[in-house]
């Protein structure tokens, strides 16, 4: 599965399950780096996707399998 569409079937499976809100900072965040990838995200947004968000697609990752 690529990464594109890998991450938004997460962010669509985050959203629907209420972990984040669909106008919340860290689906904007999500929809960056399907965009951009990580070299898209500022030193903050990037804290923020490696301490919150990437547990929450690994988590996500594991239910996939």
């Amino acid at each position: 599965m690529s990464r594109r569409i890998f991450l938004s079937t997460a962010l669509d499976r985050l959203i629907e399950d209420g972990t984040i809100s669909r106008r919340s900072n860290a689906s904007r965040i999500i929809k960056l780096v399907i965009d951009g990838g990580v070299t898209a995200l500022d030193d903050s947004q990037r804290e923020i996707y490696d301490r919150d968000l990437v547990p929450k697609i690994e988590d996500l990752e594991i239910s996939f399998h």
